[in-house]
């Protein structure tokens, strides 16, 4: 006999003893093997993008990152880089538990990204702020650093005359990536140029100045969707209002009928509400605001009306009347997007900020940007709408943490300072829902008085990410054996 040919006899004979354990061994429909959940385990990687920096002279810039605890036993690490060149290394991350801050002093800064690894990456955190005391784009503006994703939108900017305006595309992958970019306004969809299937290759940033993607209309109220046709981009708009304010705005997530957007200062000179209808029907939107007492319809603004694929901008003024407050809305017929653009003092004096809904805080949330000392303060806001709330701060800047509980009353708003660790200017704040909590949603603002200059930005509490889900697997070689016909499965 041939040697292929005893091989082949060999290999027939295994086969026919696995398919006839299988088959022996195969579970009948009535003792059906049940199904684990999947396991709950630490994620290993962590990207975070920090959105370019365009040409601001006088400007400084920190960037500060965060591991709020050791969820994993693993080592690993963190570190900044700039995106076009990896190798340009622009800090780390040193401790779990202890943040890190970078300051850059130079007028411009490139698009740069946090990578955190092993025990770094459970709960990793980042955020940029940029400091400008005076001139056009005078203020603070903060960024939460971003995850790359395929499909973001951003509500409430503009590309009327007195506003700058600009969309900010960075590839931080190592593929390229294949880009639309859509522009909404009052009377529906506009037409834009350049913006179909744009490409962006690995490392690179593509700078858009909202105003040019039609020159022909000036847009009042806009919102903008990033939609990624192939690999992923971490996108970000910033808006600057001449010398009266400027900051980023955050993603509005994804469209849906009810929402809490917290962070409404009490002091707030200027609230103004932007509605997307992303829906292919109008929809009636209930506005309530959820106050230090109670929650209520404000007189002349309890409700508007948004018309399918088109934009409304509703002013609601000084609505908040000296207590910090959210807003709650709710959709009657169809999707909406939302966004909010709060100012604080007046003219040159002042600085807006721009906010959108937030979820209710699942596991904690982490900020890792807050400042105390001189004229700087943190605080935070805290809303719960249904029932009682309560939720513990915990402050470190590396050494001993300071820590404090905050109740929240049903259906009220609760501003508290953020718990300062002592001798800390800057530190990261960790917020965790305590057992028997109700829903809770929040947002931090950091403020600082220059002269009479109020300057200010505000970002929203979401939950961090520490654990992804892993199916469970088992050895099985009934696999191997077909079902017979008829057979339940």
């Amino acid at each position: 006999m041939k040697r292929t040919t005893l091989s082949l006899a060999v290999a027939v004979a295994v086969l026919a003893l696995v398919v006839g354990i299988a088959t022996l061994t195969r579970p009948s429909a009535g003792h059906a093997v049940e199904a684990k959940p999947p396991r709950q385990v630490p994620i290993q990687r962590a990207d975070a993008v920090c959105p370019q920096v365009a040409a601001m002279p006088g400007a400084a810039t920190l960037y500060t990152a965060v591991t709020p605890s050791a969820s994993s036993a693993q080592p690993g690490g963190a570190r900044l880089a700039e995106l076009a060149d990896a190798t340009k290394e622009r800090g780390k991350l040193e401790t779990v538990g202890k943040p890190a801050a970078v300051n850059v002093e130079t007028a411009e800064v490139p698009a740069l990204g946090w990578v955190a690894t092993g025990g770094f990456a459970p709960g990793f955190t980042a955020q940029s702020t940029t400091r400008l005391a005076s001139g056009s784009g005078r203020g603070l503006s903060g960024a939460v650093c971003q995850a790359p994703g395929t499909d973001q939108w951003f509500v409430g900017t503009s590309t009327a005359d007195k506003r700058k305006a600009y969309l900010y595309l960075s590839n931080s992958t190592n593929v390229s990536a294949q880009v639309d970019v859509e522009l909404y306004g009052k009377d529906g969809q506009v037409q834009v140029d350049g913006v179909r299937s744009l490409n962006i290759e690995p490392g690179k940033t593509e700078n858009i100045l909202l105003s040019t993607l039609n020159q022909a209309t000036k847009i009042d109220a806009a919102a903008v969707h990033v939609l990624v046709r192939s690999g992923r981009i971490a996108a970000a708009v910033r808006d600057q209002e001449d010398n009266m304010g400027v900051d980023w705005l955050p993603q509005a997530g994804l469209p849906g009928r009810q929402f809490i957007v917290p962070g409404l200062p009490g002091n707030a000179t200027d609230v103004t509400l932007t509605l997307f209808g992303a829906s292919d029907t109008d929809t009636e939107v209930s506005i309530e605001l959820v106050g230090k007492a109670s929650t209520f319809k404000p007189a002349g603004h309890e409700s508007a009306t948004v018309k399918r694929g088109s934009v409304l901008e509703v002013g609601l003024g000084p609505i908040t009347q000296g207590e910090s407050s959210a807003l709650k809305l709710t959709a009657a017929r169809a999707d909406v997007l939302v966004g909010v653009k709060v100012r604080r003092g007046t003219n040159d004096q002042g600085d807006v900020a721009f906010l959108a809904p937030t979820p209710a805080l699942d596991g904690k949330a982490v900020f890792a940007d807050n400042r105390a000392g001189g004229t700087q303060t943190s605080t935070m806001m805290l809303t719960a709408p249904e029932g009682n709330a309560k939720v513990r701060l915990t402050s470190t800047a590396g050494a001993d943490p300071a820590t404090s509980d905050v109740e929240v009353p049903g259906g009220t708003t609760v501003e508290v300072p953020v718990p300062v660790p002592a001798g800390a200017t800057q530190f990261a704040v960790t917020v965790e829902a305590l057992p028997g909590s109700g829903p809770v949603y929040g947002a931090r603002m950091i403020a600082e008085q220059v002269d009479k200059q109020q300057m200010f930005t505000i970002q929203g509490m979401t939950g961090v990410r520490e654990k992804v889900a892993l199916p469970t697997v088992r050895e099985d070689v009934a696999i191997t054996v077909p079902q017979p016909k008829g057979a339940a499965k």
